[in-house]
């Protein structure tokens, strides 16, 4: 059995999006080679997105966002999602000034993820990949996580998550429809 990593929102250096107009915050890089990354974004402004071939995309409004997907506009509130390949072209903007967003990025050459959100930490996974506190509080263990405090699952055991009510983003295999 390994032990997950917990991963601090406080601990996270704010880093410009690779096309430098706006900031995220990294979870989890992507390795080279592909696999999957995860990070929270604040989109201030309305900016194009970087374009990232060969990779999906999953965003996740943690606050209200405006999109436009290949001239589409798609406005997302809290706890609704977006996908999207790396190669469209995608700007955002804020619905009330600044917002934050989950991102979720994975390679072409790696399984299909996808962001499940739940609303009780009770009803929360082990086979998930990771898990991000939205609201709320997530007990791992002896660690409390608290709002945008992220476990890293992928190939951990873990004895069990407790809490109750909250937000939770989880990270797992795309279901197949």
């Amino acid at each position: 059995m390994t032990s997950a990593d917990v991963i601090r929102y406080d601990d996270l250096q704010p880093a410009p999006w690779q096309n430098g107009l706006g900031v995220t915050r990294a979870i989890r890089a992507m390795p080279t080679g592909g696999g999957w990354s995860l990070s929270i974004a604040t989109i201030d402004q309305r900016a194009e997105f970087s374009l990232i071939p060969r990779t999906q995309r999953v965003q996740l409004a943690i606050d209200a966002v405006r999109l436009e997907i290949d001239g589409r506009e798609v406005v997302l509130g809290p706890g609704e999602q977006a996908r999207f390949a790396g190669t469209q072209h995608v700007v955002g903007a804020s619905v009330a000034g600044s917002s934050q967003v989950l991102n979720l990025m994975y390679s072409d050459a790696s399984p299909a993820l996808e962001v499940a959100v739940v609303r009780d930490a009770r009803e929360l996974s082990l086979d998930s990949e990771a898990v991000v506190v939205l609201d709320g509080e997530l007990i791992c263990g002896p660690l409390v996580l608290a709002r945008f405090d992220t476990v890293v699952l992928e190939g951990c055991a873990m004895a069990a998550f407790s809490g109750g009510p909250g937000l939770f983003a989880v990270v797992r295999a795309a279901s197949r429809d």
